[in-house]
């Protein structure tokens, strides 16, 4: 199985499931008036965490651990729980050890004990095999050992990419056995929204970019034709920013941990789907960093709708 991590008792699992928590294994209960507050999920990236919760970098201007702490009672100060939480990869602070998953799970708890799952990807700082020890995770060996996995939350098919292809090195790559079972993973649900989540920026030339997703033309060869996906959301370069290609809505995740540019917000969003599927909201929720834009809200309008 792929790196879900389910709340931590069955009673708030099904607390989980009463507020519209995601699932993979029992259907979701919804709402079903229009006066209800809007399903939403959390998505961050780039948390970086170490091993030590007392770890600076940046000539001691950002504690990680603390950055997350701050983005985790954010998400749960408000007013309605995610249906689920989304981290885009680069979990740990270098290269993944076991210290810095151990950490990661104690930080993430509050959101599992209030009946929240969380789903992870991994970045070019993950090692895949701490975090399969660390969480009892398993890779999905038709993605010859890539943690790839689809969750369905807020009205949206979530589709989570793993392009880690070497530890500590910056290029993501997700491998022709990845993009084939993307593509079929797609086709079997061509009229739901869905939203593609992976760590790395797509290259933004039409050849491989050093520090982007070196196969991004083949990507794109398989988003755009299939109209349901309406977005791709991805970290890395810890720059905030929407833009838009082929018709496929980008979301440039703020980092969490620490940014490049001073200029640049620390934090997460919020990703309300519209009920009728024309669209989404997104909001950004600043814990550190340039403040100027907290809770700016953008709309983002779907191809197709």
């Amino acid at each position: 199985m792929p790196i879900h991590l389910p709340p931590t008792s069955r009673r708030s699992f099904l607390h989980g499931l009463a507020v519209g928590g995601a699932s993979t294994a029992l259907p979701r209960l919804r709402a079903s008036s229009f006066d209800a507050p809007a399903p939403y999920v959390a998505l961050l990236a780039d948390t970086h965490i170490d091993a030590d919760p007392g770890k600076f970098v940046h000539n001691g201007a950002h504690n990680m651990s603390n950055n997350l702490r701050a983005a985790v009672g954010d998400i749960l100060a408000q007013p309605t729980p995610p249906e689920a939480v989304a981290i885009v990869g680069d979990l740990a602070l270098k290269n993944g050890q076991p210290g810095d998953y151990a950490q990661l799970l104690k930080l993430l708890a509050p959101l599992r004990e209030r009946g929240i799952p969380i789903h992870l990807t991994l970045g070019n700082h993950d090692d895949r095999g701490p975090i399969r020890e660390a969480l009892k995770a398993q890779a999905d060996p038709a993605v010859e050992g890539r943690f790839a996995t689809v969750v369905d939350a807020a009205g949206a098919r979530l589709v989570l990419l793993d392009s880690l292809d070497k530890v500590d090195e910056v290029d993501g790559v997700l491998g022709e056995a990845q993009r084939g079972w993307l593509a079929k993973t797609l086709d079997a649900k061509p009229d739901v929204p869905t939203v593609v989540l992976m760590h790395h920026h797509p290259s933004p030339t039409e050849g491989p970019r050093p520090g982007a997703l070196q196969d991004t033309a083949a990507l794109f060869d398989i988003l755009r034709p299939r109209k349901q996906v309406k977005a791709l959301v991805f970290g890395h370069t810890h720059v905030w920013r929407l833009d838009e290609r082929d018709g496929v809505r980008l979301v440039n995740l703020p980092a969490v941990a620490y940014h490049f540019d001073a200029r640049q917000p620390l934090g997460w969003c919020r990703l309300e789907p519209a009920r009728d599927g024309s669209g989404a909201t997104i909001e950004l929720r600043c814990v550190g960093g340039d403040r100027t834009k907290d809770r700016e809200r953008d709309e983002l309008s779907w191809r197709g709708a």
